[in-house]
């Protein structure tokens, strides 16, 4: 099933992102992950990052499977999820790991709308009654 490749791939970027607010917040065991703290600022950047994933994540994941159920050919499934995962990454890293990045944040953002949005039409277009 090519949804639960991406399921696994963006859970783990979760986690990540996860550990990276755990870290700015100033727990010990992950100090190390806590490079480059812009102090408050950083963390609050870093906790957009984390809670942007989890908004978006579930209904691009929900599309997909939809979509795969539906019959999408592997081609398709994975060229949507690989945009979305490589837009993911782009704006985690932006906001979670650095102080600014307009590209990344700005790429991240439209490929990740882009990528919901085509997933949402093709959808709607292919399996509405």
């Amino acid at each position: 099933m090519i949804t639960a490749t991406y399921a696994s791939l963006l859970a783990l970027m979760l986690v990540t992102l996860s550990f990276r607010v755990i870290a700015l917040r100033g727990m010990p065991a992950f100090k190390w992950f806590a490079f480059g703290n812009n102090g408050e600022d950083g963390l609050q950047r870093a906790i957009r990052a984390h809670g942007n994933l989890i908004e978006y994540a579930p209904i691009f994941l929900i599309l997909m499977l939809i979509a795969e159920m539906g019959g999408l050919k592997a081609n398709a499934l994975h060229s949507y999820g690989v945009v979305f995962l490589v837009a993911r990454l782009m704006h985690g890293y932006c906001f979670g790991f650095l102080k600014h990045s307009m590209v990344l944040r700005v790429g991240g953002t439209s490929l990740t709308l882009f990528s919901i949005l085509g997933l949402a039409i093709l959808v709607l277009i292919r399996y509405s009654g």
